[in-house]
């Protein structure tokens, strides 16, 4: 039995192109404690996507230091909670998230949900490219577009190449990556923590504060729930008789614990040199107020750091496409899926305003995520082995069709030249700018696929 198990256990090695596909993983090859999944979390939270996406709760949104960093925390938090409760789903059944949703939302009802998964898996390429390249142009002082863009096709293609390989190697590299670069944080940090303005206050007040609010917590609440298709697809490697509540528990931890310190450090650096922090983003803060002997090591790690997390993006990408019965082979999937990342992110650098594509790919994760996650988790821990595709694709797209209503589509098109007008102006107008989409989608197709249940035991 031994050697059996020794056998199969090397189709997940370091170093090794993974042997399976989409298919559950035996028993014989389930390897790991509920732990590991901290470590590989916090390798997919502890890079600069993190501190920018808290960042802009002080540079755009008008919070302060001490809320912005609540608004980070809470909709963090609660985000990663769905997420451990989604991972449940790999020890349980061995399957990658899209596919095990199959018994929930039918075999074509689950196309939906992967192919906006394969959507999230190719814009969260891009946007890693993207924020890697800048990182690599500060280091040649400046943000020539054309340089990030050559800096995007080198990044691109390492990230490609290395996802290839699959999860014993992406597990072990997130691992180191997220120890290196969180060493190398704190001491950017500690240079310049002499020059924030911990005091920083909001800038909005009254029910404009209370809407700023709101929109920070759903962004950081966004960042996270852009991960959901993906949970199962690193858990389903543990034993299946792995503790529900470890599982759930320790990606909590390693989400949280690094958005909340990276968190903190993106709210200060804004507070350094507001203008430019509005102007070129906080990359460019730290080039201009951070002692050479450490941007530069943090720069480089920035450019590590998001090929890190592309591993993750390409990976699924690839398992989600061989979900939606394109007959290749799981490394040849990933390589298509990365060329078409590679050309969102070229468009990003050469066409689009950086800053608000990533708000608009964030808002555009909440309109779906939430309700699918719903509906996924009533199925798993409620209503286990008792599908209902129908009714679970329909309380799914009522959830995602009634946060329509409450999406601010001003901030979601803010680059336009010419603003637009939209049918629930008056609505967010009322709320202050409070974008409550994830929210309301969550809500809905709960209370949907609930009672839909609960009326056909009667």
């Amino acid at each position: 039995m031994g050697d059996i198990a020794a056998q199969t256990a090397e189709a997940d090695l370091f170093g090794r192109v993974e042997a399976r596909g989409i298919e559950a993983i035996p028993a014989a090859e389930r390897h790991g404690a509920p732990r590991d999944l901290a470590f590989l979390w916090a390798g997919a939270f502890v890079n600069y996507a993190s501190l920018f996406t808290a960042s802009l709760l002080t540079t755009y949104y008008g919070l302060g230091v001490w809320d912005g960093l609540v608004a980070t925390a809470l909709g963090t938090a609660a985000a990663a909670l769905i997420l451990g409760l989604l991972s449940n789903t790999g020890p349980r059944s061995g399957l990658p998230q899209i596919v095990f949703t199959r018994g929930i939302f039918g075999f074509r009802g689950s196309y939906l949900g992967a192919g906006l998964t394969l959507f999230l898996a190719t814009g969260w390429f891009a946007v890693d490219c993207v924020i890697a390249a800048q990182a690599g142009a500060q280091l040649f002082g400046g943000g020539n577009r054309w340089l990030t863009f050559g800096l995007v096709l080198v990044i691109a293609a390492i990230s490609v190449g290395v996802a290839v390989f699959g999860h014993q190697t992406i597990k072990v590299l997130e691992a180191y990556g997220a120890v290196a670069f969180a060493v190398l944080s704190a001491a950017l940090f500690l240079s310049l923590a002499p020059q924030f303005n911990w005091a920083q206050g909001a800038v909005v007040t009254g029910s404009n504060y209370a809407g700023a609010f709101v929109l920070g917590f759903m962004t950081c609440f966004a960042l996270v729930a852009s991960w959901y298709p993906f949970a199962s697809d690193y858990s389903r490697y543990l034993p299946a008789a792995s503790s529900t509540r470890s599982v759930t528990l320790w990606p909590v931890v390693g989400i949280a614990v690094p958005m909340i310190l990276l968190g903190l450090f993106g709210l200060l650096l804004p507070t350094i040199d507001a203008k430019l922090a509005a102007d070129q983003g906080v990359l460019a803060v730290i080039s201009a107020h951070a002692p050479t002997w450490v941007a530069i090591p943090f720069f480089l790690f920035i450019v590590v750091g998001e090929i890190w997390a592309n591993y993750l993006d390409v990976y699924t990408a690839g398992l989600v496409t061989l979900a939606m019965g394109i007959k290749l082979q799981r490394w040849q999937t990933a390589l298509g899926c990365g060329l078409l990342g590679t050309g969102l992110a070229t468009y990003a650098v050469l066409v689009s305003d950086f800053h608000i594509a990533y708000e608009d790919f964030l808002i555009l994760t909440y309109l779906w995520a939430p309700a699918w996650a719903a509906v996924v988790l009533l199925s798993f821990f409620v209503f286990e082995h008792k599908a209902r595709p129908a009714l679970a694709l329909g309380a799914w797209l009522a959830g995602t069709a009634s946060s329509l209503l409450f999406v601010n589509y001003a901030n979601l098109f803010g680059n336009l030249v010419a603003k637009p007008t939209f049918f629930n102006d008056p609505l967010i107008a009322g709320l202050h700018g409070a974008d409550f989409s994830g929210l309301v989608s969550v809500g809905v197709a709960a209370a949907v696929y609930w009672s839909g249940r609960q009326w056909g035991r009667a």
